[in-house]
């Protein structure tokens, strides 16, 4: 068999259609940037902080380590074009250059083209999917110049629209996003869905449904995920003990932070440790 052109680690692209109700159950972060265009349908998309209710022809950007999940907005079917790549794929082309393409991921979630933007797009979406499914000796560098300019194209259009403008789906959505704003400032400290709730002044219950339908996430199941996502970032970039990370993402008890962890990472905290340490 024939060795592909791209390193799949570096570089991915992936057309897909869903014709059954479909909510994403793997991990809801990940160390790659990640491209979503929706080709057809409509979803709900929870990223970092908020709900956005995505519509064809919408392009939604996943910047590193971004919590983020899709959900159901009324139609079964949709299809949906993504790229997944890491910053190793097109580094070398950005030596020397004042403008890093890659601050996009920084701005602006849900792009929403005009008509002749969508077909410029659209375009570097097929011209993508055709180069790579050609896999011949100059795709490697072909596909690193169409994303490239796929980004740029992407900067400049966010120029047009600011995040602030995109409407909540509703009044549910605008009330779940200012409670996980309130948890990803405070998941270090004491938090259940009974505190949460209190603070919010509505009960437990209710928060719980709320929560799951505007974000996708049950509400132990999101905390989880922000708090192994810090630990993670302090695992590589600390020497502080595993017990003493535990306790500083808010786990009283170092058995359920190891269970939790491993099972969001698929690693033990220790095993992470080491797999992040490179050799001198």
């Amino acid at each position: 068999m024939k060795e592909p052109a791209v390193d799949p680690n570096l570089f991915r692209i992936e057309w897909e259609k869903k014709t059954t109700p479909y909510s994403m159950s793997s991990k809801h972060y990940h160390d790659y940037y990640e491209l979503y265009y929706l080709w057809s349908g409509e979803r709900l998309y929870f990223i970092k902080n908020r709900t956005y209710h995505v519509h064809q022809g919408d392009l939604v950007l996943i910047n590193l380590n971004e919590i983020h999940k899709t959900i159901e907005a009324g139609s079964d079917s949709h299809e949906r074009i993504l790229i997944y790549f890491r910053e190793e794929f097109i580094k070398d082309l950005l030596v020397g250059q004042d403008y890093n393409p890659l601050s996009c991921f920084s701005g602006t979630k849900v792009i929403r083209p005009e008509k002749q933007d969508t077909t410029l797009i659209e375009n570097l979406l097929f011209r993508m999917i055709d180069e790579h499914k050609k896999n011949l000796p100059e795709t490697n560098l072909y596909l690193r110049v169409l994303l490239l300019e796929m980004l740029i194209t992407v900067h400049r259009l966010q120029s047009y629209q600011q995040d602030d403008s995109a409407e909540f789906p509703g009044l549910m959505h605008k009330k779940v996003s200012e409670i996980v704003r309130y948890i990803n400032d405070h998941y270090a400290q004491h938090q259940s869905l009974k505190v949460v709730a209190a603070k919010f002044n509505i009960s437990p219950y209710y928060l719980s449904r709320i929560f799951n339908k505007a974000t996708g996430f049950s509400f132990v199941e999101y905390l989880n995920s922000i708090r192994v996502k810090e630990a993670q970032k302090l695992l590589k970039e600390t020497s502080l003990t595993i017990t003493e990370i535990a306790e500083k993402v808010g786990y009283e008890s170092l058995t359920h932070f190891g269970r939790v962890f491993k099972s969001i990472t698929g690693l033990s905290p220790m095993k992470y440790r080491k797999s992040t340490q490179h050799p001198l």
